[in-house]
């Protein structure tokens, strides 16, 4: 009787099912995975992707020791990592993954060599994860990790099949070389080619042998289109079940509209994302002050990376004073917590004016971070003596009688979080 041997086809299969048995063969999960068009924790909850990029490669702050604290009292469930294979050292990445996660928000580094551009340079970037150090690193972390290969690889030029020809054997690839963390690509053309991202995105997906791609579009767009191709983030991933995010935006400028002082529809981009369920994390915390668009400094959202420190209004509206800013959607998984139990990261104190006159009347709103934090308790205070001011706490409302400052402070339950507010009266 004769025996015969199974081909290397059948052999790299049989190896690959062994190195991933859990994930691969019986459905079970280690890592964040996507499934349909949502990803889902390895226990099983859903996570809609919220949080920021911040420039921690060219920072002061390369581990995220000062600055990660701040993003994480917006209540963020996640941080886009932006890094180099120019500078800093690996390690120091795999530190700064480690306290993204210790702050209880997913870590996404990105390697931001080939911005717009392609072959060689977007290969490098690709190249750039085959080291054992990383390797290593984002597998001992891979339950909250995700690997976004490069920056906004290619310019306009990039057809279909260029785009699936580097993909594809990356994707193939860093599954060889050990990754079963979620594989996050961008969109060319700096990012905003959302059309050949969506036409893409179901041949990649099935080219991974743990179909765990997300795909990743930067929200740059043109006034005129910006808000339908919000939706079309949303409309897309819903029609063809894949997973797609905003992974710089909502955009409130772009690279040469820097000069107009009105901003995109940023609002609206929230809000159309926030209803379709679809994640989103904007450039940039400001930890690292940008270079682009210093007119009006639309870029950063804080000064100096300081939480509660808007660099501009719309800044704020983003981290946490509109409706559906960071702050006031951004849930995180319970499982983060060793026992379960989702803790309170921030909190902040909103009133709708900080500067009024006498008779006028405003509203005070204490905001807790994330949203699905189990203890949303808080005691709220003022300093006033003098009879400045009524407030009725359980309407928010406050109105002025008499010129002065009135200090508000918010403190949550267990005392460990608070924050100040100050309203100063004109007469």
């Amino acid at each position: 009787e004769v025996f015969h041997l199974p081909g290397p086809t059948l052999v790299k299969k049989l190896i690959f099912c062994l190195m991933f048995l859990s994930a691969t063969c019986f459905g079970q999960h280690d890592t964040l995975y996507v499934d349909g068009r949502f990803i889902y924790s390895a226990a099983g909850e859903k996570i809609i992707l919220r949080g920021f990029n911040e420039m921690f490669v060219w920072s002061d702050d390369k581990t995220g020791e000062r600055l990660l604290p701040e993003i994480a009292q917006s209540g963020a469930n996640s941080v886009r990592l932006v890094w180099s294979h120019e500078y800093g050292h690996k390690n120091e990445l795999v530190s700064l993954i480690e306290n993204t996660i210790e702050h209880k928000m997913i870590a996404m580094p990105e390697c931001h060599d080939a911005t717009g551009k392609w072959d060689a340079d977007l290969q490098a970037c690709i190249n750039f994860w085959n080291d054992p150090v990383l390797i290593a690193g984002i597998e001992k972390n891979r339950q909250w990790t995700m690997l976004n290969i490069a920056n906004e690889a290619g310019n306009h030029d990039i057809s279909d099949e260029m785009f699936l020809e580097m993909y594809k054997p990356a994707i193939v690839s860093l599954r060889e070389w050990g990754y079963t963390v979620p594989i996050v690509i961008d969109a060319t053309s700096w990012g905003q080619n959302l059309d050949q991202l969506v036409r893409t995105a179901e041949e990649l997906l099935n080219h991974d042998p743990l179909k765990n791609v997300v795909f990743s579009a930067h929200s740059y767009w043109t006034r005129e289109t910006t808000i339908e191709k919000y939706s079309k983030v949303v409309d897309a991933s819903q029609q063809k079940a894949v997973v797609l995010i905003v992974g710089e935006g909502p955009s409130i400028t772009r690279v040469g509209e820097c000069g107009n002082p009105i901003p995109l529809a940023y609002k609206k981009g929230m809000h159309i994302l926030h209803e379709g369920q679809s994640g989103w994390l904007n450039w940039s915390w400001g930890g690292r002050k940008n270079g682009d668009c210093d007119e009006f400094e639309y870029f950063d959202m804080t000064v100096n990376g300081e939480f509660g420190n808007w660099q501009t209004i719309p800044g704020g509206d983003v981290v946490a004073t509109d409706r559906y800013s960071v702050m006031q959607t951004s849930q995180r998984p319970a499982s983060f917590y060793h026992d379960g139990v989702v803790r309170v990261s921030g909190i902040y104190i909103l009133a709708s004016k900080d500067a009024i006159h006498v008779g006028e009347t405003i509203s005070v709103e204490v905001l807790i971070a994330p949203v699905n934090a189990k203890n949303r308790a808080f005691e709220l205070s003022h300093d006033d003596q003098q009879g400045l001011v009524t407030f009725d706490p359980s309407s928010g409302l406050l109105t002025a009688r008499a010129a002065g400052t009135v200090r508000f402070t918010a403190t949550s339950e267990d005392g460990s979080l608070s924050w100040q507010k100050s309203i100063h009266i004109s007469p």
